[in-house]
């Protein structure tokens, strides 16, 4: 083999190697981008589906309806309230007649019992407002235990000398600051 056909050979296996370099790049490059681009398509997809026309349209408001929705919905409204007011008419009648059947003293303890239960509601809404105006924001209070008495009750009158001298003892202390218990001061370690 000559030294020019090695050179050639040498040229060519450089050119393949470049050339697989370049499709390389390429496909690293330009796969990912075709990938987001399909991502994209199908996001708008979604956002149209969802959204209507484009994703820069208002979204639909709920509780809002527009046009023929709107009217039938008013319309729908109106007829519900109109069947609460017959609802209301119909139960006032029954009521009514309820309280004609009954006799005289039935109907004074009906009225009574009514008031009553009014005075009671009355009452009621009235300390809800004053709670809700002023809240207690203190702690609960707690059960305390039973707090351990000092002076034991002894009969004893062996015990008894001692306790009156630690009675003295104790009132000593209070009196007099130099009989006082020193602190101890604690050494901080230094690291």
């Amino acid at each position: 083999m000559s030294y020019g056909a090695y050179q050639s050979n040498e040229m060519k296996d450089k050119l393949v190697f470049i050339r697989f370099i370049v499709i390389l790049a390429l496909l690293l490059f330009a796969v990912p981008l075709s990938d987001c681009n399909a991502q994209r398509n199908a996001t708008r997809k979604a956002e149209k589906e969802l959204f209507g026309k484009s994703r820069r349209s208002k979204p639909f408001e709920e509780g809002k309806a527009k046009g023929a929705a709107a009217k039938a919905m008013k319309e729908q409204e109106k007829k519900e309230a109109a069947r609460d007011r017959e609802d209301e008419k119909q139960l006032k009648e029954l009521r009514k007649q309820h309280y004609e059947k009954q006799s005289l003293e039935t109907r004074e303890r009906m009225d009574n019992n009514s008031r009553s239960t009014e005075a009671k509601y009355k009452v009621k809404r009235q300390k809800q407002r004053k709670e809700q105006k002023k809240p207690e924001l203190g702690k609960p209070e707690q059960p305390r235990p039973e707090k351990v008495k000092a002076k034991p009750k002894t009969k004893d009158p062996k015990k008894q000398p001692e306790l009156k001298q630690q009675k003295r003892k104790a009132k000593a202390k209070l009196k007099d600051p130099k009989k006082q218990p020193k602190h101890k001061q604690h050494k901080i370690k230094k690291y």
